[in-house]
């Protein structure tokens, strides 16, 4: 009889126990399993947006090659600019996204659209990683040069941390006072430039051209450029 007791007792206890907490234990594990596979479910998601976004920057980029000293046609440029675009809207914010404002960059600068060139470079330099960043940043000086606006473009260059690209950001500089007609300050950055570029770089033999086509007027512009700077 004790024994018969001692069962109902616990059972007693058990449905007790299942009114004050049993169901709110439920819900705790039901929330952690839509947690688990939400959480899984979501990854899942985003390795198929990445995968998406991959396979389209592939098209772009197959798209959009050629062979050495050619130029994309009509065609294939509005069908580059058309995957780029989708690219842009399906991935919005992704790195490739950024990417494909690059490109469409590039073919903006090809059609002599400076405003759009400078728009899209605007967007990856604020937004994107620091070294997708940085090239945007140089490119867009590169077309504020173009545009004739050397102050702009120098500011860009010299307003950021180019450690990583500081032999293409001087190249760049030495180039827009090249421009200018300031061939002591195109040859201080050539200089400069040389200095950071690796001994085996390709791009070694156009740098020493390009001091070598600054070097014999370089002593007296530099004077000249001082006294201006003095005044």
């Amino acid at each position: 009889m004790a024994e018969h007791l001692s069962d109902e007792e616990q059972l007693e206890a058990l449905k007790r126990w299942w009114k004050e907490s049993g169901r709110q234990t439920l819900a705790v594990i039901a929330i952690a399993l839509l947690g688990y596979f939400g959480w899984n479910g979501w990854q899942d998601h985003q390795q198929q947006q990445a995968e998406k976004a991959s396979a389209l920057y592939d098209q772009m980029m197959e798209a959009a090659s050629v062979t050495p000293g050619n130029s994309l046609n009509d065609e294939q440029s509005a069908q580059v600019t058309y995957l780029a675009v989708s690219l842009q809207d399906q991935h919005a914010g992704s790195q490739y996204a950024h990417y494909a404002a690059l490109m469409l960059a590039k073919l903006a600068v090809e059609k002599d659209d400076l405003d759009t060139a400078a728009s899209e470079l605007h967007g990856v330099m604020d937004d994107a990683s620091e070294g997708l960043s940085l090239i945007a940043r140089l490119r867009l000086a590169k077309v504020e040069a173009a545009r004739e606006n050397y102050d702009k473009a120098i500011d860009l260059l010299q307003a950021a941390d180019t450690k990583a690209m500081a032999a293409a950001y001087a190249e760049a500089l030495g180039d827009i006072y090249y421009q200018q007609g300031k061939s002591g300050q195109a040859y201080k950055f050539y200089q400069d430039a040389l200095a950071a570029t690796a001994a085996d770089d390709r791009t070694r033999p156009i740098l020493e051209l390009k001091i070598n086509q600054v070097l014999p007027r370089q002593d007296v512009q530099l004077e000249t450029e001082s006294s201006e700077g003095d005044d």
